[in-house]
């Protein structure tokens, strides 16, 4: 059998119509995948963002939190004779405890500042000796900073209804993060 010329022209290769269709296939699975590739990033990044805030604020929070509740005495002005501007200092007298024949009572002072979107944590110890006849030996003080968030953007603490409640925003990027929290401290005695 003899084949005509049109016939092995039809069977060598593929027509113009079924390469622009197989190249519009290509390209729309290309596009597809570069597109949920770029999505996947950009979820990813405002998701880190949004975790960095929310750590932020949690830390914030904690802190504030655990000073408050051991608070015997609030303050919520700042202290002139600091260069930094307080917006909470707290202050609690710990129990008594033994040193060898000694007593000892440490005394707490804890002043949380709020400047350029960072919240530092500064306090004070002082502990006070005496002897076993309950006669006074000596005091030493100790200090450390530490800073406790930054990316806040929002930072408001009152006292309301014998609570200490501390409304905190942090922002990382698009991504903010506010938080509110109502702390009771311990009575004074």
């Amino acid at each position: 059998m003899m084949r005509s010329v049109k016939e092995e022209n039809r069977q060598k290769g593929f027509t113009l119509i079924e390469l622009i269709v197989s190249l519009a296939i290509s390209v729309a699975l290309i596009g597809g995948t570069t597109a949920a590739i770029f999505q996947v990033f950009e979820v990813g990044e405002k998701s880190k963002s949004h975790m960095s805030a929310a750590e932020e604020v949690e830390n914030a929070g904690y802190w504030i939190g655990r000073d408050s509740q051991m608070a015997q005495s609030i303050s919520l002005s700042d202290d002139a004779g600091t260069v930094e501007t307080e917006v909470l200092t707290l202050r609690w007298v710990g129990w008594p405890r033994e040193e060898g024949n000694e007593q000892c009572i440490d005394s707490y002072e804890v002043a949380y500042s709020y400047d350029n979107n960072q919240i530092w944590r500064r306090e004070k110890v002082t502990t006070e000796k005496y002897d076993s006849n309950g006669h006074f030996i000596e005091a030493t003080e100790s200090t450390s900073s530490l800073l406790v968030a930054q990316n806040i953007t929002a930072l408001s603490i009152s006292l309301s209804a014998g609570k200490v409640v501390v409304d905190i925003t942090a922002s990382v990027g698009e991504a903010t993060e506010r938080r509110i929290y109502e702390i009771k401290p311990r009575p004074s005695s």
